[in-house]
Parts: structure tokens; sequence; C-alpha cells
């Protein structure tokens, strides 16, 4: 469990180093390889720390753990270099070591399939984890499967990233403080919005109209702003250290922003909204969820005394 903070720190650094050579703008693609390498760098090692100790102790997990920093930096390397072979080449130890997650995830899910719900998520988002890393490879061999757009074989490697695992992570976390039916409910929802947004966009693409697609994306953000109601009342609880709940308010309004986002986004089939596009929503809804969210949640739970009681709790 140590080696995941180190590993975030070195990632953190990459990223940073990776984010000021380059010079990106919010409204280029790279910024959306940017946000993309910003969850295995940083991200996912963070929330790592916050899993129950039981399930990290299977030989998956230890192996995953060690491969993980060298995983993540091959990846990197991918995505400076030109899509094709050698590109894909490079991120796939990076599927490999989710593969691994997945599979901790599988055996998980066996166990905890009628409950708890939040054991449950933290199970399915290592598997949304693995889907978004072969999205990633997709993207990196330069594959159009189904003839998608390739910005969205990319953003589908982004969405099980972010609204597959991290959101899942940080639900799964706030329903063990906040448990009830609404953090019940919003925990199923966001398990079913995450497929059914992927679903929504394949009909689109194979011809089905858009009813399906809009409704999936309203679907997404109704899950995604109940997860953000749960954040901000961590923020004000005073059960918690004022630095988490810094963060978790931060994180929650985060998240009530971007989801209103994709729910306007959602939208666009039925009123024009000609301002927000694909690259506005990188710019705003990625970097929301990414930056906003994902860090100051996962950021948040570090300095939370849960995390040391969650390493005494079954999975």
């Amino acid at each position: 469990m140590r080696v995941h903070l180190p590993s975030a720190l070195a990632g953190a650094a990459a990223w940073l180093v990776l984010v000021a050579m380059h010079r990106l703008s919010p409204f280029d693609v790279g910024w959306a390889h940017a946000l993309l390498l910003f969850a295995p760098l940083v991200l996912v090692p963070l929330a790592l720390r916050c899993f129950p100790l039981a399930a990290p102790m299977s030989f998956a997990w230890r192996t995953a753990t060690i491969l993980q920093l060298p995983a993540v930096l091959l990846l990197t390397w991918s995505f400076l270099t030109p899509q094709g072979n050698v590109a894909a080449a490079l991120s796939l130890p990076w599927l490999a070591v989710t593969g691994l997650l997945a599979m901790v995830g599988l055996s998980g899910a066996w166990r905890n399939h009628r409950g708890p719900l939040a054991g449950l998520s933290l199970d399915v988002a290592l598997v949304y984890l693995a889907i978004g890393a072969f999205w990633t490879t997709l993207d990196r061999w330069g594959q159009r499967p189904l003839d998608f757009e390739p910005v969205i074989v990319l953003l589908t490697g982004i969405h099980f990233h972010y609204a597959g695992f991290m959101l899942l992570v940080l639900t799964a976390l706030a329903m063990r403080q906040l448990p009830g039916r609404l953090s019940s409910m919003t925990g199923i929802g966001v398990i079913v919005a995450v497929p059914l947004t992927a679903v929504g966009i394949t009909a689109s693409q194979l011809g089905y109209g858009s009813l399906l697609e809009a409704l999936a994306a309203w679907f997404m953000a109704l899950a995604g702003i109940s997860v953000g109601v749960l954040y901000c009342r961590l923020g004000l609880r005073q059960t918690a250290p004022a630095s988490s709940r810094s963060l978790f308010l931060l994180a929650g309004l985060a998240l009530l922003a971007g989801m209103g986002l994709a729910g306007l986004y959602g939208a666009r089939f039925y009123c024009s909204i000609p301002w927000l596009d694909i690259p506005w929503m990188r710019a705003l809804h990625g970097s929301l969820n990414a930056l906003g969210f994902s860090l100051a949640g996962i950021v948040g739970w570090q300095f939370h005394p849960s995390i040391s009681s969650l390493h005494m709790m079954p999975p």
C-alpha cells in the first residue's frame, strides 16, 4: 500500500513537466491527452490507497502495485509517439496492470454482489478502469471501431478513467460516510450510468437516433449531480478535518458544474447550444471533472481519518 503515494507524487511531477513543455491550451486535443494521463499518473495511485486492505492482499493486486508506475510512464511515452504499432505497444503495460486490477474487482464483485453497495462500487470501478485502458490502447493504435471518430475513441478512454473509475471510487467513499437511501440510489445510478452513456453514443453511431444518447447523458448528469450533493454535504459536516471538508466542498461544487454541462450537452439534439461543442466540453467539463472533482475529492480523502479505518474493513 505504501508505494501508491510515492507513485502519485512522481506521476504529478511528470505530468507537470509534460504540460509545461508542451504549453497546452485547454482547447487543444493535447489537453485531452493530458487529462487522460493525469488519471493513471496521479489519481489512480491515490485512489488505490483508499481501497480496503483485504482486496489488496491478493497476488494480482500486489503485482499491479509494483508495475503501476513503470506501466504509466510507458503509457506517457506512448502519447509522445505517433499513433501506430509502437504507441500501442507502449500502452500495453498499463492495459495489463488494469487487467490485473479488474481481476481483483471481478473477484470482489462476486463476493459483494448482494452488498455492501460501497464495496461493490469499488469492485466495479476496477473493471471500468480496465475498459478505459483498453480504449486508450485503441486510441494509441489509431483504431476506429464502428467507424467512430478518433476523438470519440480517445474520449471513451477518458470517460472510463474518470466517470468509470474515479467517480465510482469517490462515490463509494462518500457512501461509507453518508449511508442511506440517497447514497444507495446514487451508487446504483453511477454504476449504471457509465456503461449506459457508452451504449447511447454507440446507438447514435449505428443510426438508431439520438434519443438514447440524450437520455443516457441526462441520466449520467443526474447521477453525477447526486454525487456532487453528497460531497457538498461532506464538506459541511463538522466531523472531518478542515482540510478534507474544504476539498470535499470544492469537489462537490466542481462536479455540480461539470455534470450540469454534461446535461446541457445531452440536450444539444433538441435545442441549439452552438458554443457547447467537443472542444468546449474538453476544456470545461473535462477540466472540472479531472482537476476539480477528482483531484480535490481524492486528496481530501488522504487527510480523512476513515482511510486508516478502511484498511481494517472488509471490501
